[in-house]
């Protein structure tokens, strides 16, 4: 059967519609004359565009292009790279913490400098003061101007690289001589895998969910998804002991670079089921890279993996 078409209402909607058209035209009519008066009124060249003549202020140079304004930050009249920018920053920085020394900008500059190094994306005004206090020892110590004793920049660079931050982390091999054996010695830092550390609580994250929503069910008689909700701490406990006691121990999975020939690679630290009877803070393997095959050790304590070769 044919689908049967309203034609009132088909026709009351066409009405409608030729309604909203003639409204929308006489608005339009309506405003033309305005528009083209006031058009004609303006002076032939009034409207121009923005100028492109650089302005000076407190250290920053105004450009202004296409209704857009870009603050750069100059000194002595010159552009800085954002390298230089960055040490800049750092020095600033470093004057503040020393005691007797003059800051090698003034107030506004320093904060000009902040907000150009912010509108580049610099990853220093991302840094926390711990990490700005490094690298602006580290800085000073390269100068030959130390501001911290050797233990407590030792200490600081400990902390730093416990928590993973990329002021102490470097992805490029760095090699010197061993002044005693006179062997060069390759070292790279390591980095957490996040990811597959993640994928080893998998296996007993599975186990334990299972076991908790059969129990729950049999015994409990509770919906499945109402058992995850109310037995989800006791499967994180499960699935912790599962994986850091049982299945694996003290399981710690990270990347780095091969110090020689710089490929890519993880290195595991801690046992497999009880199979080298312990768990070890260096661990020596090679790299994965045939052509290389060189040894490496991995420091847990340190985070970085070396390559010795004479």
């Amino acid at each position: 059967t044919a689908p049967c078409v309203d034609l009132q209402s088909f026709g009351m909607m066409r009405t409608v519609v030729a309604a909203l058209l003639l409204s929308l035209s006489a608005t339009a009519d309506a405003f033309a004359p305005t528009f083209g008066a006031r058009l004609a009124a303006t002076p032939r060249g009034a409207i121009s565009r923005p100028s492109m003549r650089p302005r000076v202020a407190l250290g920053l140079r105004m450009i202004e292009e296409d209704n857009t304004a870009l603050s750069e930050f100059v000194r002595d009249g010159k552009a800085m790279s954002l390298l230089a920018k960055e040490k800049l920053y750092l020095d600033c920085c470093a004057s503040f913490n020393t005691e007797g020394e003059a800051s090698p900008l003034s107030d506004d500059e320093f904060e000009a400098l902040k907000t150009d190094l912010t509108f580049e994306g610099s990853r220093v005004m991302l840094m926390t003061r711990e990490e700005i206090k490094f690298m602006s020892a580290k800085s000073r110590y390269n100068e030959g101007k130390p501001i911290l004793p050797d233990d407590e920049f030792d200490s600081l660079r400990q902390k730093l690289k416990k928590q993973g931050s990329y002021a102490v982390m470097h992805e490029a091999a760095s090699c010197r001589v061993d002044p005693e054996t006179g062997k060069a010695v390759c070292k790279s830092d390591l980095f957490s895998d996040e990811g597959k550390n993640a994928i080893l609580y998998t296996p007993a994250l599975v186990l334990s969910a299972l076991l908790f929503n059969e129990w729950a069910f049999w015994f409990r008689g509770w919906d499945p998804l109402f058992s995850l909700i109310l037995g989800a701490p006791f499967i994180a406990a499960l699935t912790y002991t599962l994986t850091n006691f049982i299945y694996f121990q003290s399981p710690f999975v990270t990347k780095a670079i091969c110090p020689e020939c710089s490929t890519p690679q993880n290195i595991f630290f801690g046992d497999v089921l009880w199979v080298s009877g312990g768990v070890n803070n260096a661990v020596t393997t090679q790299c994965t890279n045939k052509a290389c095959a060189c040894t490496l050790t991995g420091y847990k304590d340190r985070m970085i993996v070396e390559s010795i070769k004479d």
